[in-house]
């Protein structure tokens, strides 16, 4: 046991010799040592005992620590500083720093889909959607276009008895349907987009071979209108369909202050003020992701109009109501 023991210590010195030999870059000396030190370990390790516990830690120990630190250390300091072969330097094929050649872990496989990626928060979207629409406007693209407004009610009281009065509604607000060729070259009926992130209720971008669906349900809106001013809350005045100032039949979107205008503009008419409320305003947009290219466009909402102390020749109300749905259709782009 106790020879044992010793046998132990003394390989133990021999490896912080050895080690410290090494360090100090002593060259054959050091390969000596190593060797002494490989035969120590080697005799301790073969020292018959009845106590296990000392095969245990000296094999565990010494072996371990003798071939771990003489290898370890030894070999890769030793070898390293004499030999001049740099150990921090792994061996050619083994740096792990390197991938192996097809292993960058950044760099896509080969057939890997490299194309756009869809937009997917609301800022996205509604940024992606802005430029495809605006690009319509600029490149002055050619399509077609039709809006069908439906009247749900109507109530005019006596100025809904004259004729004249009903066919002028009907044509201001666009009741049924109308289309426009839109011709290649011109820039016409069509608005530019601003949405931005907080105008969404709801948005999404489905993929389908490189063509996007961009479905957005807009935010509610107000507006009103008096013969001092006007306001307007509506993001769907800067959704891309046709909107504007004044009095335009062909506006798509006619917010209060359109029909205020409108209405004080036919001779013989007034209307004090005019409020009107927007709802479920949902837009779908077919885009080509590869050129960011509109295809196609489908923006349909829920309108309500509120007049009040409305006049025309020698009858007067007091409020005139109606509330529709208008769907505004973009189809056959021509670029």
């Amino acid at each position: 046991m106790k020879n044992t023991i010793f046998q132990c210590v003394t390989a133990i010195i021999c490896v912080v010799a050895i080690s410290v030999t090494g360090m100090l870059g002593m060259g054959k000396i050091a390969d000596a040592k190593i060797e002494a030190a490989k035969l120590a370990a080697e005799s301790a390790g073969n020292v018959s005992t009845d106590a296990g516990s000392v095969d245990g830690t000296v094999d565990g120990t010494v072996d371990g620590t003798v071939d771990g630190t003489v290898d370890g250390t030894v070999d890769g300091t030793v070898d390293g500083t004499v030999d001049g072969t740099d150990a921090t330097t792994p061996d050619a094929g083994t740096d792990a720093t390197t991938p192996d050649a097809g292993t960058d872990a950044t760099t896509p496989s080969a057939g890997a889909d490299n194309g756009p990626k869809a937009p997917a928060t609301n800022a996205e979207i509604t940024a992606y959607y802005n430029n495809a629409i605006n690009k319509v406007i600029s490149s002055k693209a050619g399509f077609k276009k039709s809006r069908t407004t439906v009247m749900h009610s109507l109530d005019g009281g006596a100025l809904l008895k004259i004729q004249l009065v009903v066919d002028m509604v009907n044509e201001f607000l666009g009741v049924g349907t109308t289309q426009w060729d839109n011709a290649k070259g011109k820039q016409e009926n069509l608005s530019k987009a601003s949405l931005a992130a907080g105008d969404v209720k709801q948005a999404s971008c489905a993929d389908k071979n490189g063509i996007y669906t961009i479905t957005m349900t807009l935010k509610d809106g107000n507006s009103s209108a008096n013969h001092s001013s006007n306001s307007d809350t509506s993001p769907l005045q800067r959704s891309g369909v046709f909107a504007g100032k004044g009095d335009k039949t062909a506006y798509d979107y006619k917010n209060s202050e359109n029909i205020h205008t409108a209405i004080n503009g036919v001779d013989d008419c007034t209307a004090e003020s005019a409020i009107e409320k927007v709802t479920n305003t949902k837009i779908v947009a077919v885009i080509d992701s590869k050129t960011g290219k509109l295809q196609s466009l489908t923006a349909s909402w829920d309108w309500y109009v509120e007049l009040t102390q409305v006049k025309y020749t020698i009858v007067s109300i007091k409020q005139a109501k109606g509330n529709a749905t208008t769907t505004v259709k973009l189809t056959n782009v021509q670029w």
